[in-house]
């Protein structure tokens, strides 16, 4: 469990890097919106990886009523 939070989060460093380099270009050329496209994607993959990250922590600390 440990190792997967671990790489879970690698993974997620690792895209906010990438998407940071992508923004720091697209800064430089605001109409270039294949820029813009892939920072779009970025944010999504690290939306899709924060998810379940966020439903756990929901979940330990708000338990549902059964």
């Amino acid at each position: 469990m440990i190792e997967t939070t671990v790489e879970e989060k690698k993974k997620r460093d690792d895209l906010k890097v990438e998407r940071n380099q992508l923004f720091e270009r697209y800064l430089q050329h605001p109409m270039d919106t294949r820029l813009a496209l892939e920072i779009k994607l970025i944010d999504d993959q690290l939306a899709e990886a924060a998810a379940p990250t966020t439903a756990k922590n929901r979940s330990v600390s708000h338990p549902r009523p059964k």
